[in-house]
């Protein structure tokens, strides 16, 4: 068994981190702006945990991390067909 990880700039602050491109959180983004109909664009762990805290001031429920966002992926759990650049769970 293989394991996957990906690396990507983080849309949100520019940092390179790893993560699970199945599950970590993501912004749907067109030339470094949200746009509902973009590309989607990995958020790092920081940035999410700050947006969370603003989130909360706001009274807006927090961006769920799931468990796994930020480790490697089953090579088997990746649909190597899916063209899209990220299969995980919008912001």
């Amino acid at each position: 068994m293989g394991y996957v990880i990906a690396h990507a700039g983080c849309c949100a602050c520019g940092n390179v981190f790893s993560f699970n491109p199945n599950l970590v959180p993501s912004i749907r983004m067109t030339a470094g702006h949200p746009d509902p109909n973009g590309q989607r664009e990995p958020v790092c762990e920081p940035c999410v945990k700050r947006a969370n805290v603003q989130r909360a001031k706001n009274n807006i429920p927090p961006i769920e991390i799931l468990p796994g966002a930020y480790e490697g992926a089953d090579e088997y759990s990746i649909d190597w067909n899916d063209n899209r650049t990220l299969n995980s769970k919008e912001l």
